[in-house]
């Protein structure tokens, strides 16, 4: 028997993006105190060369979607499942399982996907079809989830809306907690302690042996994750272009263009990026892509040799919602920072002075602030300063402290499993019949009268109305 089972929806193992990440290390911080298994794709990568998957403090087993019935089998050994992504419509059957079930949200990927399909889908009417299917997988979680965990303040008033939508916030629900700590929580993306995962041997010059066009005393700014469909890379290769014109030394150095998950279709941002950058003859002199993903164990050496992180994107709907974990990563590493304004870590780089944040699609400004900080080397010393103090927020076991909580009060019995709302409910508050006419001309001519009754009578009508029906 486990106290908690996390099902990952995107890979785990050597190379993994965001979501793959967070399960592996809420698996490690979680397994300090409970007993913990991590269930992973079968497309995960692993290698016979390597030890990730060797002595780890908890069990990692590997599931199929072909196979339904191996989830199954392990969601009824646990008491508590974390699950993420679209795992809930692949296995809907877990729904039905005693186990509580958690819903790691901290992804909003109806929001992502509106621009994912935004440039692979021409046609209008499918891609509405597609949003439609996001949104039925979406509220099916706020359905069938016992609680449910966001990364960010924001975040939190978002789902918060949109479980009042369908009647998870309720009257009785607040009796029971009024601050709805029993149903959200906030859990950010986190850092672990560890000055890089698994680099006690660094390796210097991971970016300049391999590229002899970067020189030792280069300013290197790092983009330091894919190039995802609603980020903006082409305002930041036009803003380096000009740049470059007062200071040569700028160099441009982009983690990756593809993503580990081979389910996942190529970004067009990314391939556009290229193409701009060839365009305007910066590519392989100023401008440098890696396409292969960077393994979990080695990526901290790219970011120890970068002198800037960079995150630049567009100002849209998904920006406000968003949490980017390469930010994160910059802080780690105390990689001064050059980001948009919008969303949660630009707020935070600017409150504390941790880099300079921009407006959208102004490269003008966006060249100014690369040329303000590439010049000033006292004033990124300085940064790298104050990341040191803010870094320790972001710690995992910091992160992961309310669901730690959490899972202790499920497991002592102190918090019970949801009440689901039922299909008449969802219909009543989505699906309103319509009035008939009957129905029209009283609530039209015989309201203000009603409101002239006793209201010791009108009481007892209401209670002689519920009887008769």
């Amino acid at each position: 028997m486990y106290d908690i089972g996390i099902i990952s929806d995107d890979v785990v193992g050597e190379k993994m993006a965001g979501p793959g990440i967070r399960a592996w290390e809420m698996a490690g911080c979680l397994s300090e105190k409970f007993n913990v298994i991590l269930i992973i794709p079968d497309y995960s990568y692993k290698s016979d060369k390597n030890s990730f998957f060797e002595n780890l403090p908890f069990e990692v087993i590997r599931y199929s979607v072909a196979n339904p019935s191996l989830i199954q089998n392990v969601g009824e050994r646990c008491r508590i499942l974390v699950i993420q992504g679209y795992i809930l419509s692949k296995f809907p059957a877990l729904k039905k399982l005693s186990a509580h079930l958690i819903v790691d949200m901290y992804v909003p990927f109806v929001l992502e996907n509106l621009f994912v399909h935004k440039w692979k889908v021409s046609n209008i009417k499918d891609r509405e079809f597609i949003h439609l299917n996001d949104l039925r997988v979406f509220n099916d979680q706020l359905l069938g989830g016992d609680h449910f965990l966001c990364a960010s303040s924001r975040q939190k008033d978002l789902f918060i809306g949109s479980l009042m939508a369908l009647n998870r916030i309720n009257p009785r629900m607040l009796d029971s907690s009024p601050a709805l700590t029993d149903l959200i929580s906030v859990v950010p993306f986190g850092i672990s302690e560890t000055g890089a995962e698994g680099e006690a041997g660094h390796k210097p010059d991971v970016i300049r042996k391999r590229i002899p066009q970067i020189q030792e005393d280069d300013i290197v700014l790092l983009w330091g994750g894919v190039i995802s469909n609603w980020f903006d890379p082409a305002t930041l290769i036009k803003a380096l272009k000009e740049a470059i014109v007062e200071n040569g030394r700028l160099k441009l150095f982009f983690l990756s263009t593809k993503h580990p998950n081979p389910l996942l279709p190529e970004f067009d941002a990314a391939r556009e990026a290229v193409h701009l950058a060839d365009v305007l003859g910066l590519r392989d002199r100023f401008v440098f892509f890696n396409e292969d993903w960077v393994g979990y164990d080695e990526r901290g050496h790219y970011f120890r040799e970068a002198d800037i992180g960079v995150s630049i994107h567009k100002c849209h709907f998904e920006t406000r919602f968003s949490f980017r974990t390469r930010i994160l990563d910059y802080i780690k590493y105390n990689l001064p920072v050059i980001c948009t304004e919008g969303d949660y870590f630009a707020e935070l780089v600017e409150r504390e002075r941790l880099g300079v944040v921009v407006g959208p699609e102004d490269a003008g400004s966006l060249k100014q602030a690369i040329l303000k900080l590439a010049g000033d080397e006292a004033a990124r010393e300085e940064i790298k300063q104050r990341m040191e103090a803010i870094k320790k927020k972001f710690l995992w076991k910091k992160a992961t402290e309310p669901l730690v909580d959490y899972c202790q009060r499920v497991l002592s019995g102190q918090v019970k499993k949801g009440a689901v709302p039922g299909k008449g409910e969802i219909l009543f508050v989505c699906a309103p019949k319509s009035q008939s006419a009957v129905r029209r001309f009283a609530k039209r001519y015989l309201w203000a009268s009603a409101q002239k009754i006793p209201l010791k009578l009108s009481s007892r009508l209401r209670r002689l109305s519920r009887f008769l029906k």
